[in-house]
């Protein structure tokens, strides 16, 4: 009897380990933000980062970082409205000091609050059904100078597009 129970015992403890082996989950957030009729993404089709790190050089300030993107539509007949969503800067996360402007451009436009039309026709090649040609989308010191205050700086940076409804 105490054979049968120790091997009972031992089946049990090995469908234990296999149940806990055979147990292990994993989750994984997924976000999406769907805009049926625009999107900014990186000249491939692939997502633009949520982080982009200036680097810094000291007396000189702060290297533009530029993104090769394309504008992804679903009419390319239809000019585009973009601009910023607020003047971008960076701040220091411990606060205080004086924040850094930074400059936005898209094809070499500077962007701004005031809303800038990109033309289809200037745009769109048919090159890539569906796509802009491809642009440099450039983030930098709106002025180059040194930074004075050291830190950790951080900001956002937002662009709005909008399908103008009219005929171009």
């Amino acid at each position: 009897m105490n054979t049968t129970l120790k091997k009972a015992a031992l089946a049990a403890a090995l469908a234990t380990a296999s149940l806990s082996a055979t147990a292990a989950e994993s989750h994984i957030k997924v976000y999406t933000n769907v805009d049926t009729t625009l999107a900014l993404m990186k000249a491939d089709g692939s997502a633009l980062p949520d982080l982009i790190t200036l680097a810094h050089i000291p007396g000189q300030g702060l290297n533009a970082h530029t993104e090769r993107v394309r504008i992804y539509t679903n009419d390319e007949s239809k000019d585009i409205e973009v601009r910023l969503t607020a003047e971008p800067s960076l701040v220091l996360r411990s606060g205080g000091g004086t924040p850094i402007p930074l400059a936005v451009s898209l094809n070499k436009k500077r962007l701004t609050v005031a809303a800038q039309d990109f033309l289809a026709s200037e745009i769109y090649d048919g090159g890539l059904p569906g796509a802009s040609v491809v642009m440099d989308l450039q983030i930098g010191q709106a002025t180059r100078a040194p930074i004075t205050v050291a830190g950790e700086y951080e900001g956002i940076v937002s662009v709005a597009m909008v399908q103008k409804t009219g005929a171009p």
